[in-house]
């Protein structure tokens, strides 16, 4: 059992650290115009799509390194509650509006910080790395 929850927790940090790489080039490549609405922090429904699909990705990964960490597929179900439990805790989160017109020169970080996603964004995002873990959890032909 001890050896499922740390590969649920390796599962983690490895999906923080795809979506990290993943959302780093995005930034790159749009910056702060293709991020968020003119003159807002309020990310544009194909920033919260593209998220989205980031995350699937990031979800399934995590779910392939979990269960190869524990080689046991019942690792996944502890890192599928992990990610349910902390995008809810996220999605219910009072989100705070930055003060002022979003600056057209800011770091990765304060973008990260501010922007503001749709609530159906906020409940979806947990459902859709739950469903990249399982995946990822998944032998083939299985």
């Amino acid at each position: 059992m001890l050896r499922n929850i740390l590969a649920a927790i390796v599962g983690y940090v490895v999906m923080a650290a795809v979506l990290f790489v993943l959302f780093s080039l995005l930034w790159v490549a749009v910056g702060p115009t293709g991020a968020f609405q003119p003159d807002s922090w309020e990310v544009p429904t194909g920033w919260a799509l593209g998220s989205l699909v980031m995350g699937f990705v990031g979800a399934y990964i995590a779910g392939l390194v979990c269960v190869r960490v524990a080689q046991d597929a019942r690792a996944a179900k502890l890192l599928i509650g992990l990610v349910i439990v902390m995008g809810v805790v996220r999605a219910l989160m009072p989100v705070e509006m930055a003060a002022g017109p979003r600056p057209d020169d800011l770091s990765m970080m304060e973008a990260t910080a501010g922007a503001v996603h749709p609530a159906w964004f906020n409940w979806l995002n947990p459902l859709i790395g739950a469903a990249g873990v399982w995946f990822g959890s998944r032998k083939p032909g299985a």
